[in-house]
């Protein structure tokens, strides 16, 4: 008798995963679900034989881990980003890593916008102020009309065309950086193709698009972004490693930067030390910018479809480390 195919789940975040053992069932494929306490004990006793990986963005899937994977075809990473998996090392096994790149992007760019909306229009402190029994609607001071907003998009791909469709009922102006993506598609949107030097020197909203590599990390220094415009806003709701956060904290209590909302942060839960927590000029959310019932059911089930395909020899879709 043939054994049962096994997936593997890390994930220390307590998700949910009822939609994808719904999956798993219907194909007869075996699941553990591992968080970081019991890890050790499960990859001996199942990680070492099973058939695919789903890992949670952030759970590290490093050289070691995959060294130990004896049957694996393929790590899927549940969502977007993949940098938390050594994708050269399962290169090397000949394990496929997967990502799921497009089962959020309402989601991720409705949440860009509400960033964006409740800091141009600085909801926070009008609604911190009349809590504390300040009644004056001048005195958040600058607040400027939306059509005279220039918002700038560092990244191009699918998330920052829907934050365009979202941003231009507004009236504003839009110019994006993306040295990979042509021409032809910026004209498409009614986005101004700019180079990075320029758009971060005309964006008044910097909204960031990007995934976190060699090419990204901590590109958005104390200089770079000391070349915004003063009273420029900083949106960040890719990932956290973008922004080198000790200069973002500097250029906000400098004023030269009016506000920051950020979905994502360098070390995740983020130390309480960090003072970006303490500034009254961020908005901060738990890196749920992802987040809906509809986002996390579609994000499980197509997760799982992918593994049924790699269970039953099939090329998986969404492969991100060339092979």
């Amino acid at each position: 008798m043939k054994n049962k195919a096994k997936v593997w789940i890390l994930d220390d975040e307590g998700l949910t995963h009822d939609k994808e053992f719904e999956v798993y069932r219907e194909h007869n494929i075996e699941y553990k679900v591992t968080t970081k306490t019991n890890f050790d004990k499960d990859l001996e006793e199942f990680g070492v034989n099973t058939d695919a990986v789903v890992a949670q963005v952030g759970f590290p899937c490093d050289a070691n881990l995959i060294s130990r994977l004896e049957n694996c075809k393929a790590v899927f990473t549940f969502g977007m980003g993949f940098n938390h998996v050594d994708l050269e090392a399962a290169a090397k096994k000949g394990i496929y890593v997967c990502n799921m790149p497009d089962y959020c992007v309402q989601e991720v760019s409705d949440h860009t916008i509400a960033l964006s909306l409740t800091l141009l229009r600085k909801l926070f402190s009008y609604n911190k102020n009349v809590k504390e029994g300040i009644w004056n609607p001048t005195d958040t001071q600058p607040i400027y009309r939306l059509s005279n907003t220039v918002i700038g998009l560092f990244g191009f791909g699918q998330i920052a065309r829907e934050v365009v469709k979202r941003f231009i009922p507004f009236g504003v102006k839009i110019i994006a950086h993306d040295k990979y993506v042509e021409e032809a598609i910026f004209e498409g949107y009614g986005v101004t193709s700019v180079d990075f030097d320029t758009l971060l020197q005309q964006s008044n909203l910097l909204s960031l698009h990007v995934p976190l590599t060699d090419e990204t990390r901590n590109i958005l220094n104390y200089e770079k972004m000391k070349s915004l415009p003063k009273g420029a806003i900083i949106v960040n709701t890719c990932r956290g490693g973008i922004i080198q956060e000790e200069d973002l904290v500097k250029l906000l209590k400098e004023k030269h930067l009016s506000g920051a909302g950020l979905d994502v942060l360098t070390i995740e839960p983020p130390n309480k030390e960090n003072e970006l927590l303490s500034i009254e000029e961020t908005i901060i959310t738990p890196h749920a910018a992802y987040f809906s019932i509809e986002a996390e059911e579609e994000l499980q089930t197509r997760t799982a479809q992918n593994v049924v395909r790699v269970v039953n020899g099939e090329k998986p879709k969404h492969i991100v480390n060339n092979i």
